[in-house]
């Protein structure tokens, strides 16, 4: 397999018309096609479906376009790597994260980016949930590992686990004598919780789920971060819900029970500008997609 096989497997792709490929790439449409056959060959799957009238990518063929899109773009992106390198300039990527999600993900994505790409300098950056995406936005990060509570069309995403919801008790609270618990065996309780905000945010997702069960929260009190709100939970000020990624955050006076009358799961996801084509960026996304399967998102 070479480049070029790649380069116009993508251009008939994009046009689904292999008249109009060959005219994008000025080259004959028989060459084209057996560039096409010899990249099936290889790979040994069909990628494009083709007739007189009708041209469509293959689910193969759809996998594979997002592989060789990143493969396009590491190799345009090669010459000015290498000249920076040379001229002493490392390459970095700023990776963000939430609290949440630094002891469960980070480390093993970080990881497998970083045996791809040893000579990057990787740069971490925490910020509050509540943010979501305004640190890509604002071009603060070039990747962010989070919890996705709204989508935004100038973001993409791919989803590393769905997690299901827990409660988080102070320890020895009487409710810590069941192995597993219903949201309305909470309706005694005072609750701490990150403040409603657009989406999926903690606050609006624990309101919903008390008035799901039939009662409203009997206190509500707001914190900044994930870990100021289980630290408060430690101290008995009084319950929450979580994912089940806040247990990673070790809180000391803080136990854990499942909720077994919630079917919704909370979505860990990296997300990066949908246009963004720093080939890093595309890497580190596949770095996550081999450490994190799709097959193997949702978590028991």
């Amino acid at each position: 397999m070479d480049v070029r096989q790649l380069r116009y497997f993508v251009a008939v792709a994009d046009e689904l018309s292999f008249r109009r490929a060959a005219d994008r790439l000025h080259v004959a449409q028989p060459a084209l096609s057996r560039q096409i056959q010899q990249l099936e060959d290889r790979l040994g799957v069909l990628l494009v479906e083709r007739d007189k009238r009708h041209v469509a990518l293959t689910p193969a063929g759809d996998a594979v376009l997002k592989q060789a899109r990143t493969v396009l773009g590491l190799m345009q992106q090669l010459p000015g790597l290498a000249q920076r390198a040379a001229a002493g300039c490392s390459a970095h990527l700023r990776v963000g994260f939430i609290s949440l999600v630094a002891s469960e993900f980070l480390p093993m994505l970080v990881r497998g980016f970083r045996s791809e790409f040893p000579n990057v300098d990787v740069k971490l950056n925490e910020f509050q949930v509540l943010q979501q995406f305004e640190p890509l936005l604002r071009e603060d990060i070039d990747v962010a590992i989070l919890r996705l509570l709204k989508p935004d069309a100038a973001i993409a995403s791919y989803v590393i686990q769905r997690q299901r919801f827990v409660v988080a008790l102070p320890e020895g609270h009487p409710l810590c004598r069941s192995e597993s618990l219903a949201v309305g065996d909470l309706a005694c309780e005072d609750f701490v919780s990150l403040p409603a905000g657009p989406g999926k945010s903690f606050g609006g997702l624990t309101l919903r789920f008390c008035r799901d069960a039939g009662f409203e929260p009997r206190a509500m009190h707001d914190v900044g971060d994930s870990q100021a709100m289980l630290g408060m939970v430690g101290a008995g000020v009084g319950v929450a819900i979580v994912p089940e990624a806040a247990r990673h955050l070790r809180t000391d006076g803080v136990e854990y029970r499942p909720l077994n009358d919630l079917e919704e799961r909370a979505e860990i996801a990296i997300a990066w500008r949908a246009q963004d084509t720093n080939p890093l960026v595309g890497g580190f996304v596949d770095a996550a997609r081999r450490s994190f399967p799709a097959q193997f998102a949702m978590s028991p």
